[in-house]
């Protein structure tokens, strides 16, 4: 599976530790939208898109299934929060991303 594109709206409120929702892209085919860049007490973590149940509860729509994958998602998408923060506009370009999830080596991140 690879991830071909990672897009950032960068929130900018500091009333909320919301900071950015983020869309992935896997194999230029399926787009996973709502992902949430949060500040919590121990830094940055990313949060999958979820839903409310009737109970009240929540629960995540979609999920890395292992850590290792939820691992290398998350150190790309706070990689493109960064450079979002950094040139503004850069993630939101449509522009592919190299890289492959569970093989993430770091080379083939690309974002202008």
């Amino acid at each position: 599976m690879n991830i071909t594109e990672i897009r950032v709206h960068v929130v900018g409120r500091e009333d909320t530790n919301l900071r950015a929702y983020a869309s992935v892209t896997l194999d230029g085919a399926f787009v996973i939208h709502g992902i949430k860049i949060i500040e919590g007490e121990r830094g940055l973590f990313v949060g999958m898109p979820r839903r409310k149940r009737e109970d009240g509860s929540s629960q995540d729509v979609c999920h890395p299934i292992n850590n290792t994958t939820r691992y290398q998602m998350e150190e790309r998408i706070l990689a493109a929060y960064h450079q979002e923060l950094a040139h503004p506009g850069s993630t939101r370009k449509s522009q592919p991303m190299g890289g492959s999830v569970p093989d993430f080596d770091g080379s083939g991140f690309y974002v202008e």
